[in-house]
C-alpha cells in the first residue's frame, strides 16, 4: 500500500512539474507568488482605489496569491485573475471553492486576449518582454484614470507617478501608474 500511494504521488507530482515548466517554456515565466513583503507594501498604499470604479485584474495570477487577498480587502470591486498555466489555474479553482470569496473569479486563459475596458485597476508581475507587449493592450483598452500596479518591472516609455519601494532583501520596487487621457484611446 505505501509502495503504491509513494509511486502515485511521485507520478502526480512530476506530471506537475512537467506541466509547469512546459507553460513556463511557452508563456517565458514561470508562475511567481507574490512576495509577503511586496503584497504588504501594495495594500498599504491603494487609498486611491475607492475612487474608481470598475474591476480589479491580476494578470498572471499564479497561485492567487495577491488575488485573494484583493477580493478580501475590496469586496465591492469584481476582482478577476487571470492564469493561463493549468495547475497554479486548479489550485486557484479549487482554493476559490474553499474560500467562499463571492467577488473573485479565475480565467484560464491569455490575459492578451481578455478585454480590460472595464478595469479600474491592474495588477501584474510579469517580465519585460511580456511587460513591452502588455503596454501596447494597456494604451488601447484602458480608460482615463485606470491605475496599473506593476511589481518590479516598469513599463517601458511610461512614467510611473509613484515608485514604492519594499522593505526587503531586494528593495523590489513597485511601479504605479495612472492611464492619462492623452495615452489611452478612449475618449
Amino acid at each position: 500500500m505505501d509502495i503504491l500511494f509513494y509511486s502515485f504521488f511521485f507520478i502526480l507530482s512530476t506530471w506537475i512539474l512537467i506541466s509547469i515548466v512546459a507553460w513556463s517554456y511557452k508563456t517565458g515565466i514561470s508562475p511567481m507568488p507574490t512576495a509577503p513583503a511586496v503584497s504588504k507594501t501594495i495594500f498599504s498604499n491603494m487609498a486611491f482605489l475607492h475612487l474608481m470604479e470598475g474591476a480589479i485584474y491580476e494578470l498572471g495570477a499564479g497561485w492567487g496569491t495577491l488575488a485573494f487577498p484583493l477580493a478580501r480587502k475590496y469586496p465591492a470591486y469584481n476582482v478577476i485573475g487571470c492564469e493561463v498555466s493549468f495547475f497554479p489555474h486548479l489550485y486557484c479553482l479549487v482554493r476559490h471553492h474553499f474560500s467562499h470569496v463571492r467577488n473573485l473569479q479565475f480565467l484560464r486563459q491569455n490575459f492578451f486576449s481578455l478585454k480590460l475596458e472595464n478595469a479600474a485597476l491592474v495588477v501584474c508581475y510579469l517580465y519585460p518582454a511580456a511587460m513591452q507587449k502588455l503596454k501596447i493592450k494597456l494604451e488601447k483598452e484602458l480608460k482615463p484614470g485606470c491605475h496599473v500596479i506593476s511589481n518590479t518591472f516598469a513599463i517601458p516609455g511610461w512614467t510611473p507617478y509613484d515608485v514604492w519601494t519594499t522593505n526587503d532583501l531586494y528593495q523590489t520596487k513597485i511601479y504605479v501608474y495612472r492611464i492619462p487621457a492623452s495615452i489611452s484611446s478612449k475618449k
